[in-house]
């Protein structure tokens, strides 16, 4: 029989091994899932990055009532009460992204699939989704 109070460490060691299979699991990236599964992606393409406007004001407006103005950061969408942090990325090149988003703004919090397309100087937004905008949105680069 083996006396642990003499040698705790293999106690110890067992202890460890016990707990750590309680432990919550690491999740794997869906690059190692496989083929086929949605991607987690680290940013919005590089060409989408930058400032946009609906109309001209909001390129321009000093106040900060620039209300249609979005702001394409990493992996983020920011407006003007809310902001879209990337989720899931189910198709992505440089000049279109599909993807859900995790948006907040005005105390609330909710998911959206979006689609941006880039067309040189425009970049066309059209979410899908309870309460999205049943028309896409196009924004125009801010110079």
């Amino acid at each position: 029989m083996i006396r642990f109070a003499k040698h705790p460490a293999p106690l110890a060691a067992l202890f460890a091994l016990a707990l750590s299979a309680c432990l919550p699991q690491e999740k794997q990236s869906p690059a190692q899932e496989g083929v086929g599964a949605e991607d987690t992606a680290a940013a919005i393409p590089q060409d989408m990055q930058g400032r946009w406007g609906l109309v001209p004001a909001d390129c321009t407006s000093t106040r900060g009532d620039a209300k249609g103005l979005m702001t394409v950061e990493g992996d983020t969408l920011s407006y003007y009460e809310s902001r879209a942090v990337l989720d899931a990325v189910a198709e992505s090149d440089p000049e279109r992204l599909e993807a859900s988003f995790a948006f907040t703004g005005e105390g609330l919090s909710w998911s959206r699939d979006v689609v941006l397309v880039l067309r040189g100087d425009t970049l066309v937004r059209q979410e899908s989704g309870e309460g999205a905008s049943p028309e896409p949105l196009t924004y125009t680069r801010c110079g």
